[in-house]
């Protein structure tokens, strides 16, 4: 008889811990390699120390992910019944990495290294980004593997949030409000049809859709872990604001304007955590999307108030204060759009475990 208990390692915490710290080196390695893409002119060749980094990180990664599943398994069982839950996209993606590298590699000796821009929208390096993105949310899928709709946020499942968000940062490093730090630039409003106005008018254009992309960046974890567990972890608007604000800056560069604006929106991501704690549970459980936007415009005022003290805001009230708006009004509807069809799923649930009886009373408050 075939022994169908749950297998100790197939719900390690630890086990989770390590694939994360793992998940750390190649986040981290990820960043350097783009610092070097920005700040190491002259690179000719795949075979730098940066890519070292990486795919050394990638071997140990692979390494650890098939003794997990080796020690996981049962004689006389196919292998892949070994493989503990959530770790399945674990082992795509560090199939789908190598494939990637090896395509990457063949990529920059046939047409070259990239440089700038075109080095975060290169397909292999879209691909290997993908790869990430499967590997880095082993932790997460791990700990909601068989608890339904909500689990208790362990520290591998809120790492494993935390890392896919750095990573979406990474990619979208070009429109990320914490880099370019727009409001710290002088505009001057420029009449449609008069000479310069494109010119006037596209860097605030560019600027204000970078508040919008960075706020779904920040946004986007929280409401997420709101969804996912019982309560979301502490210290979760740190952590995303953290890694989505200052290892970019690490990457391009520490301007003064931009450090102050990180420290600010920090300390304002700070605040929010500590209000967090104190709230009702179902505060956010009834009014998420207000909340959501008290979130955004908290963060972003920190961060504008950072970059008055250090350098002055170059835009106009309209602007800088529009910036807020907008950005709250965005994070509102995100809120919005994640609370969607959640009473019908848990009034299904309720009903489900009803007698037949009782699904007269299932709507009574």
């Amino acid at each position: 008889m075939v022994d169908t208990a749950p297998r100790s390692l197939g719900t390690s915490t630890r086990r989770d811990l390590v694939t994360q710290l793992l998940g750390i080196w190649l986040l981290l390695a990820v960043f350097l390699d783009g610092w070097a893409h920005l700040h190491v002119p002259g690179l000719e060749t795949f075979f730098t120390p940066w890519h070292a980094a990486l795919y050394s990180g990638l071997a140990v990664t692979a390494a650890w992910t098939a003794g997990v599943i080796w020690r996981n398994r049962v004689p006389g069982e196919p292998l892949a019944k070994a493989v503990p839950p959530g770790y399945g996209g674990t082992v795509i993606g560090v199939v789908l990495f190598g494939v990637a590298g090896l395509l990457d590699m063949a990529w920059h000796e046939i047409l070259g290294i990239e440089v700038s821009l075109d080095a975060l929208v290169s397909p292999t390096h879209l691909l290997l980004g993908f790869s990430l993105f499967l590997i880095l949310g082993t932790g997460v899928r791990s700990a909601r593997a068989g608890r339904g709709d909500a689990f208790d946020w362990t520290l591998p499942a809120v790492l494993s949030v935390v890392l896919l968000t750095g990573l979406g940062a990474f990619f979208l490093i070009y429109c990320s409000a914490f880099v370019r730090v727009p409001p710290a630039v002088p505009y001057v409003p420029t009449p449609i049809g008069s000479a310069g106005h494109s010119q006037a008018e596209m860097p605030a254009a560019l600027g204000m859709a970078s508040y919008l992309v960075t706020t779904a960046l920040v946004v986007v974890p929280f409401l997420y872990s709101v969804s996912a567990g019982r309560r979301p972890p502490r210290g979760i608007m740190t952590l995303t604001v953290g890694v989505v604000a200052w290892l970019p800056l690490a990457m391009s560069g520490f301007r003064p304007a931009a450090v102050a604006g990180a420290a600010g929106a920090t300390v304002a991501a700070v605040a929010v955590d500590v209000l967090l704690a104190r709230l009702p549970g179902h505060w956010l459980e009834n009014r998420l999307p207000p909340v959501t936007a008290v979130l955004a415009a908290s963060v972003w005022t920190g961060q504008l108030v950072g970059i008055a003290l250090l350098a002055g805001i170059g835009w106009p009230v309209s602007m800088w204060l529009g910036a807020v708006v907008l950005s709250s009004g965005a994070a509102a509807g995100l809120a919005s759009v994640s609370t969607w069809n959640r009473r019908p799923i848990r009034m299904a649930g309720l009903r489900a475990s009803m007698g037949p009886g009782d699904d007269a009373n299932a709507d009574a408050p």
